[in-house]
């Protein structure tokens, strides 16, 4: 990264980190199987499900569909999603591990896996792999995740602190 990327990122902390500033995440494999055609079908009513809060029946279809499509990234992912709306945050992380592994941290998938358990670190105040974790998302397009990563930029939060010490001094 040049001197002008570095100083461009101190002095404005929610510019992206990743040098492909307009990267957009690879899309995930089109389901090509009937059983991963399926899958997919049951997801997306899954998740209408549980945003009218019906999280058992949610919780039922996404079971069914991993049991048809077991490495299906997106099904943990969405899944874990939905644990996260119950408050299941530990095993909200189990599927946004297997999410990550199945995907091979690549794609969409990867990235909202990578950012979802980024917040997940940040609940538990572990701001380091937070930061980590944002990154990853960051460098694979995801730009919520790079706007996070610089938030939590440790020269970005010194610079930010020096900048407020000098602005409270001129007042």
């Amino acid at each position: 990264m040049s001197d002008d990327r570095v100083l461009e990122h101190i002095l404005n902390p929610s510019a992206p980190l990743t040098s492909e500033q307009s990267k957009v995440p690879d899309r995930d494999p089109v389901p090509l199987t009937d059983q991963e055609k399926n899958a997919d079908k049951m997801r997306l009513e899954a998740i209408k499900l549980a945003e009218q809060n019906k999280f058992p029946e949610a919780m039922n279809l996404f079971d069914s569909a991993i049991s048809i499509t077991p490495k299906m990234a997106s099904l943990y992912n969405d899944r874990a999603q939905l644990f996260r709306l119950m408050g299941e945050n530990e095993k909200a992380m189990e599927d946004i591990i297997k999410a990550i592994e199945y995907s091979n941290s690549q794609g969409k998938t990867a990235v909202q896996a990578y950012t979802q358990r980024a917040m997940l670190h940040m609940l538990n105040k572990d701001e380091e792999k937070a930061r980590q974790d944002f990154e990853r998302a960051s460098y694979l397009g995801g730009r919520f995740a790079a706007c996070q990563a610089a938030k939590l930029n440790p020269y970005a939060k010194l610079c930010n602190q020096m900048l407020s010490k000098a602005m409270e001094q001129l007042e």
